[in-house]
């Protein structure tokens, strides 16, 4: 198979390996085109008398843009040699994601099944990322698709956990981790409740719907809001926040307080700065916590306040203040919420 690596470095930002590479239509069509089949809910193909254009220059001999392919996977960040990376990728390449280059691969498609006398050597470049999470695969997504209108934050977010996480066609699907570590997950979540607590987790903010503002103007809000949150610099995993969500839910009623979406909203925001502290308490003294938290949510009044919004503000307020305030009595406790905006 045609691949040819040209260079290999490393991104400080995302910390993840980055790789240039070329290879042919051919290779393309038989290993990266069937990659856009596997992002159940990637953007739309678009209709093809947009890319009627690109289709004739592909038969003239055009040098398309570079496409922008990841994977996600702790093992490749190690590899800095030429011919072990063209090893790695090609035994690799069907768990690959296209970042950027869907609609021009499907257009290669297409004039391939349209020309069958089309030159297959014509030459196609690669830049290819390889991410040891899906946090910064993510950033490093939204940064190339931000201002896209049909690519929204919540869009992308919603790709990589249907592809990285299995559900099972229910109600309330379970999933399992697929790709980044081996684990037995206990907790079941709703899909759109999970996706909305991993934006929560990386906008770092319990600010995620708000009915005053117009969807595109939100998205693009939650967009900042995920690149200014330091996700890749943090040091907390989404992985390590579900994988302490499944310890606590070892008690059933743990598992019935996450399985209201602002509880999981709040947790996934407050458990940024405070994660190494809850992470070595154990399931019972957890519990004792939260039963105090509802005790003094009880005394607010809820014909005065708008519970949802509230609720997910003092959740996020108590994990990360949770120290601290885990030693105040009733009163004092009470208290204090009542003064958290």
């Amino acid at each position: 198979m045609k691949l040819d690596i040209h260079s290999i470095d490393f991104d400080k930002v995302i910390k993840s390996r980055y790789v240039t590479a070329s290879t042919d239509y051919k290779f393309a069509n038989e290993s990266l085109v069937p990659l856009i089949s596997r992002l159940e809910i990637q953007r739309n193909i678009q209709d093809s008398k947009f890319y009627n254009r690109l289709e004739k220059d592909i038969v003239k001999g055009c040098i398309m843009p570079a496409l922008t392919l990841a994977f996600i996977d702790p093992k490749g960040l190690d590899i800095t040699e030429s011919g072990e990376m063209k090893a790695y990728l090609l035994d690799n390449i069907q768990d690959g994601f296209i970042l950027d280059g869907i609609q021009r691969l499907n257009t290669l498609s297409r004039t391939i099944k349209n020309q069958p006398n089309l030159d297959l050597t014509g030459i196609l470049f690669l830049n290819i990322v390889i991410c040891s999470s899906m946090d910064n695969l993510l950033y490093r997504m939204i940064t190339l698709n931000n201002g896209q209108k049909p690519m929204s934050a919540r869009h992308q977010i919603e790709i990589l956990t249907t592809n990285v996480f299995e559900f099972e066609n229910s109600d309330i699907p379970v999933f399992t981790e697929k790709k980044l570590k081996e684990h037995k997950i206990k907790i079941a979540f709703n899909k759109a409740d999970f996706v909305k607590g991993y934006l929560a987790f990386l906008a770092n903010s319990t600010n995620i719907e708000n009915q005053k503002i117009i969807e595109d103007k939100l998205d693009e809000l939650i967009a900042d809001k995920i690149l200014d949150s330091n996700v890749t610099e943090d040091g907390v995993e989404f992985v390590n926040v579900i994988d302490l969500i499944n310890k606590f839910s070892e008690q059933a009623d743990i598992y019935k307080w996450f399985r209201n979406i602002n509880n999981l909203i709040g947790f996934c925001v407050g458990i940024k700065k405070n994660y190494i502290n809850l992470s070595v308490i154990d399931v019972d003294s957890f519990s004792k916590g939260i039963k105090m938290f509802e005790v003094a949510f009880q005394s607010f009044n809820y014909s005065k306040i708008k519970v949802g919004r509230i609720r997910r503000n003092l959740v996020s307020y108590y994990v990360k203040n949770w120290d601290v305030l885990q030693d105040s009595d009733d009163l004092e406790l009470i208290d204090t919420l009542s003064q958290v905006d």
